[in-house]
């Protein structure tokens, strides 16, 4: 494919422009990835430095298409302004010649894309969770120190403080959710306030211990205060356990996501069956009581179900997403070539304004779109995930054999 000396200078111009700008796009991402995982983790400044190398492989998918497009712009561009389509044009050449190098960086570029996400993104993304919940209790500690609270869907307690010194809680405060609150009643059902706590955490168990110095109890069934240093002890949020991170698809290799896919089914199928049992037995029974509470389980079955088959459905979308975003690469240096010899630009400034951001704007917009109207249904899964590239690809391959037939 690059067997001139034409074609070759051009290719490894387009890798130079390439580089350039993949690093300068990927250092920029990068800086707001690892300021988002701060936040949300609490991670220190020290945590965050050794962690970011493994942010890495996770931000190169969204910046490599866009430097290819930026790439197959700049160059092109630099061609047709300097005459040089012109020239080859006048000297025979056909304008197929010089495509061909374009061609073969989107293609390198796609495979590249694949690769990451066959299994380097989710190994590093795994890497990355368990280095950063290593020290859980660090985590923990840093996340009181920036927020001064500590609250998650999945613990049943909200812990504020006034201060962290070290190791210390000062005025630390602990509410015990209510499981169903009835409307306009306290969302909680106990409060204890202390003075001064520490945060014991037992990674093995998963738990997490609030040890005060004393404490004063408000709640249904104790009121008053004690001068002995008894514990809280509760399970580890999901953030901090690692259970999220486990769960989360971006950290599933490309063969985890079958038997994933498999197992959420059977969780889904078995909450099926239950609920259609349970539904026989209410309808069967002749007792107010057990119809009206037996109506209100049949709706928590399917909010169980619901969220099931959402699961299921985000992970059937991974399986198209993956390779959907790879192709992009191939699409948009397609579509950069053309663009670039019309737009007959050579500064940089030009080209971004020219092409790459009108093609971002258009691009990403119908991905989420589409992969959105794909996981609620609305249109068939493959569809809503490859159609962005379709309508892109269709627009590049038309520019492509316009650019051609000049």
């Amino acid at each position: 494919m690059l067997g001139s000396t034409l074609n070759r200078m051009i290719f490894w111009e387009l890798v130079r422009v390439f580089l350039l700008s993949l690093g300068s796009l990927t250092g920029l991402v990068l800086v707001v990835v690892a300021v988002q995982q701060a936040s949300q983790l609490g991670l220190s400044l020290a945590q965050l430095v050794r962690a970011m190398p493994l942010l890495v492989p996770s931000i190169l998918p969204i910046a490599i298409p866009a430097t290819t497009l930026f790439a197959a712009c700049v160059v092109y561009g630099r061609l047709a302004h300097d005459n040089e389509v012109v020239a080859l044009k006048a000297a025979g050449v056909h304008l197929f010649g010089i495509v061909k190098p374009t061609v073969a960086l989107g293609v390198l570029t796609t495979g590249t894309t694949a690769a990451l996400y066959h299994t380097t993104i989710p190994r590093t993304q795994q890497m990355f969770y368990g280095q950063i919940l290593s020290d859980p209790e660090e985590v923990l500690y840093n996340s009181l120190r920036r927020d001064r609270c500590l609250r998650h869907p999945s613990l049943p307690y909200v812990l504020y403080v006034r201060d962290v010194q070290g190791r210390r809680l000062i005025d630390v405060v602990i509410k015990r959710r209510v499981k169903d609150p009835r409307p306009g009643a306290s969302p909680y059902d106990f409060v204890a306030r202390m003075h001064e706590a520490q945060l014991q955490v037992d990674a093995d168990n998963g738990t997490m211990s609030i040890v005060p110095d004393r404490f004063v109890i408000d709640g249904k069934t104790a009121v008053g205060g004690s001068t002995s240093s008894g514990e809280f002890k509760m399970d580890l949020p999901d953030s901090v356990s690692g259970k999220e991170a486990r769960l989360r698809i971006s950290a599933l290799t490309w063969d985890e996501l079958p038997d994933r896919i498999a197992g959420m089914r059977a969780e889904r199928d078995v909450l099926v069956a239950q609920r259609d049992a349970h539904q026989v037995e209410v309808e069967r029974s002749s007792d107010i009581n057990v119809r009206t509470n037996g109506q209100a389980e049949l709706r928590g079955f399917k909010f169980g179900i619901d969220a099931k088959t959402r699961q299921v459905r985000n992970l059937e979308a991974e399986v198209y997403a993956r390779p959907a975003l790879a192709v992009s690469c191939l699409v948009f240096a397609l579509i950069g070539c053309p663009v670039g010899i019309w737009a007959n630009r050579s500064d940089y400034l030009s080209t971004f304004v020219v092409c790459f951001i009108p093609t971002l704007l258009v691009y990403y917009p119908l991905l989420l779109a589409g992969s959105d109207m794909g996981k609620t249904g609305k249109v068939p899964l493959w569809l809503g995930c490859w159609a962005a590239d379709i309508v892109m690809g269709a627009v590049g391959l038309l520019l492509m054999w316009r650019l051609l037939r000049r």
